[in-house]
């Protein structure tokens, strides 16, 4: 849902950054992205299928809003900021939607792997879950390349801009839970 999301805000951020004359090199990578992310969407296919579409419309996002950043010109645009914003905003959802989704695929794979409640799921047919992993993606907006940008706009250089999407470990069975004993450990706090 909110990877739809997604895909319904990006052409009023898309929009806003045509009128404001940002360059084409930058845009055509997230129209791209976008028809391919609704195209997969469209037909079907499996979030595992779409999350290679899905990651680039990500980096390509970004990407934009890295320019709008460098750019001074449109820094302060309302008309850019404010669908930037939103779409902030969604991409924190998605992150705290694949946190809830891999927390509940760890209990059912817990669940499965449990005696006797896992014979009883394979009987059924009940298999494990696959986690939701997404992969960290560096830009290719090396610090050469950034430098270069905020020459080119005249404003103090920023730190890399990475598009990080992290996912909670999850807990393993070998969990050890406190046994009361802590205070035989030293330094433990009472």
């Amino acid at each position: 849902m909110e990877l739809k999301r997604r895909c319904d805000q990006a052409p009023e951020l898309i929009a806003a950054a045509r009128a404001a004359a940002m360059p084409s090199e930058i845009l055509a990578p997230l129209v791209g992205a976008r028809s391919l992310a609704v195209a997969l969407r469209e037909q079907g296919m499996s979030l595992g299928e779409q999350a290679g579409s899905e990651n680039a419309l990500s980096v390509a996002l970004h990407r934009l809003m890295f320019e709008v950043e460098c750019n001074p010109n449109v820094k302060h645009d309302w008309a850019i900021q404010r669908p930037a914003l939103e779409l902030k905003v969604t991409e924190q959802r998605i992150i705290g939607a694949a946190r809830v989704y891999n927390d509940s695929a760890t209990a059912v794979n817990r669940l499965v792997r449990s005696v006797p409640a896992g014979v009883v799921a394979r009987l059924v047919g009940g298999q494990q879950v696959p986690l939701f992993e997404a992969t960290v993606v560096e830009l290719p907006i090396g610090p050469d390349v950034a430098a270069e940008a905020h020459a080119l706009h005249d404003v103090a250089p920023l730190a890399p801009l990475h598009d990080e999407v992290v996912s909670p470990a999850p807990l393993h069975d070998d969990t050890v839970a406190p046994t009361g004993r802590e205070a035989d450990v030293p330094g433990a706090l009472l």
